[in-house]
């Protein structure tokens, strides 16, 4: 593995790990394998960990509470991750004020000095005006004329009566204009330390609207992504005659940008401005990060409530007088995750006799994973009163579901069966598990592979396939999630250590087969973490 991390107070490095290692620790501690030096930083934050010969995962490490590093977010490839995550080639983790970009094979050689040139080369994407002049980092010496003392306590004394991000950008606007006696004040905020500004609100000095200043996507990059200063005392050839801009550096990292210009004929920014703005970036900043966390809160409050509410709707269709077939025997486990849910499944006896089952789990937002599984149940009874084979049922669910504006997808497998004969017509999408027990043991997966998920692909034609399951054989249904839960260490039990168990399942009841399925599976994450739903589905022809 090679690891390139790059740092915005240091040079882009390369860290190359040896074969033989199956173990990658990172935090703020000199003696990690990967030291990334910031109070965001816990002494131990992730793990990156490889499972077997080819697959890696990254790992949450226990963070200390009343820390900096207890509000670090952890970000693969620009989605926030909270749980064990398979690692692919060209992967980036963000971790404060460091990106991580993961090389798993030989093509990284050259991997450093390709990531330097992508850095030089955004630079000369953004060059700043003749003569300014760029601090890269908050000076710890400033130098505070008189009167800002005081400006500063009126300032914190207002905007920490601000509640949200608009009554604190316009504090912020006001402050600087008062201040500097402004052309136009610009401020941009977010609520994470990456990726674009979510928020923005700009006044000319008579109160009005303002457009965005020239070059404002230079000064966005400038601020946010290297955390610089900028002062431009003398702009001869612009709209305006000088500017400075200064990032909002908070605990989670740069949250924003304030801009502020001066016309032609005003008296130019100097240092001694440049300080003063400075100084009062950080008297927003503390406030700023405040809102921001609030808002996080709220919204993990809200998703706490969504979740509960997708967790009700599936215990009202959990499903119940569940219709038997002589010589089939069922035996079925659903467990809530912690942190997300999303499974469905449902068996259904159909108007010529036959057993139709179907076992899924459903992603997106919680509210649009609600309403799809409603959808998926309300599709999956009509199918049944006509007798549709599965690939027809997903073929109509893709339609239902397949909404780039509120993006959801169900993995799942479904099938029909005659239970006297062990005939059936199936069909699977997406990541789900479905395999038959050979009376022997031998294992025949049923899983089609490289079937995208339905509602992840508009129009898919999906395909249906055929098979048998014989006297004594057992089929064995299951979710992602089953295979996802972790152990106290964090390491997730995987697919194939999944698989093992249910090899050893041949020639059992269903009811058995599922008390040494679930004894196995609890034994590996008893001290460890479930975090999405786990359903079992088990049929067995005796």
């Amino acid at each position: 593995m090679h690891i390139v991390v790059t740092d915005e107070e240091r040079p882009t490095r390369g860290f190359d790990f040896p074969e033989q290692k199956d173990l990658i620790r990172i935090g703020s501690t000199s003696d990690c394998d990967l030291f990334l030096p910031d109070v965001r930083v816990a002494d131990e934050h992730v793990l990156i960990r490889r499972t077997n010969a080819t697959d890696w995962f990254l790992e949450f490490c226990e963070i200390p509470s009343d820390t900096p590093a207890e509000f670090t977010r952890i970000y693969v490839n620009a989605i926030e991750s909270t749980e064990p995550t398979q690692l692919r080639h060209n992967d980036e983790i963000m971790i404060a004020r460091f990106r991580l970009k993961i090389f798993l094979d030989d093509s990284s050689a050259a991997a450093p000095r390709a990531a330097i040139v992508e850095a030089a080369s955004k630079i000369r994407e953004h060059p700043l005006p003749s003569g300014a002049e760029v601090r890269n980092a908050l000076s710890d010496g400033v130098t505070l004329s008189e009167g800002v003392v005081a400006m500063l306590a009126d300032l914190a004394f207002e905007i920490n009566q601000c509640i949200d991000l608009s009554s604190l950008m316009g504090a912020c606007i006001r402050h600087v204009h008062k201040q500097f006696s402004a052309h136009q004040v610009w401020v941009g905020t977010r609520r994470r330390s990456f990726g674009r500004l979510e928020f923005v609100e700009t006044r000319l000095e008579d109160g009005s609207l303002g457009g965005d200043p020239h070059l404002i996507d230079t000064y966005v990059y400038r601020c946010t992504e290297r955390e610089q200063l900028i002062l431009c005392s003398k702009l001869d050839a612009y709209p305006v005659g000088s500017l400075m801009c200064v990032p909002l550096v908070a605990d989670r990292g740069v949250l924003g940008i304030i801009y502020v210009d001066q016309k032609h004929e005003g008296v130019p920014f100097g240092p001694l401005e440049l300080d003063c703005l400075a100084a009062m970036s950080v008297v927003i900043a503390k406030h700023l990060d405040r809102i921001v966390a609030d808002q996080v809160e709220l919204m993990e409050s809200i998703k706490a409530g969504e979740i509960s509410f997708v967790r009700e709707l599936q215990s009202l269709m959990d499903p119940t007088n569940v219709p038997q077939w002589e010589g089939l025997q069922m035996a079925m486990y659903c467990k809530p995750g912690l942190d997300s849910s999303g499974d469905i499944f449902d068996v259904m006896r159909l108007p010529n006799g036959l057993a139709s089952f179907i076992c899924g789990h459903v992603r997106g937002a919680p509210t649009h994973a609600a309403l799809a599984m409603a959808q998926v149940r309300a599709a999956f009874r009509l199918a049944g009163l006509h007798a549709d084979p599965p690939h027809i049922l997903f073929r109509a669910l893709n339609w239902i579901l397949h909404d780039p504006k509120r993006p959801c997808e169900f993995s799942v497998v479904g099938l029909v069966m005659n239970p006297k004969t062990g005939a059936m017509q199936y069909a699977t999408a997406g990541d789900i598990g479905a395999a038959v027990v050979g009376s022997g043991g031998q294992l025949r997966t049923m899983v089609q592979d490289s079937i995208p998920a339905v509602g992840s692909r508009a129009e898919y034609a999906y395909m249906g396939g055929a098979g048998r399951i014989e006297d004594g054989e057992t089929l064995v249904l299951y979710t992602p999630g089953c295979y996802r839960v972790t152990n106290e260490e964090g390491e997730a039990m995987g697919r194939g250590q999944l698989v093992n168990a249910i090899s050893d399942l041949f020639g059992q009841p269903a009811s058995s087969a599922l008390d040494e399925l679930l004894s196995d599976f609890r034994a590996f994450y008893a001290a460890g973490r479930q975090t999405d739903d786990v359903t079992f589905m088990i049929l067995h022809r005796a």
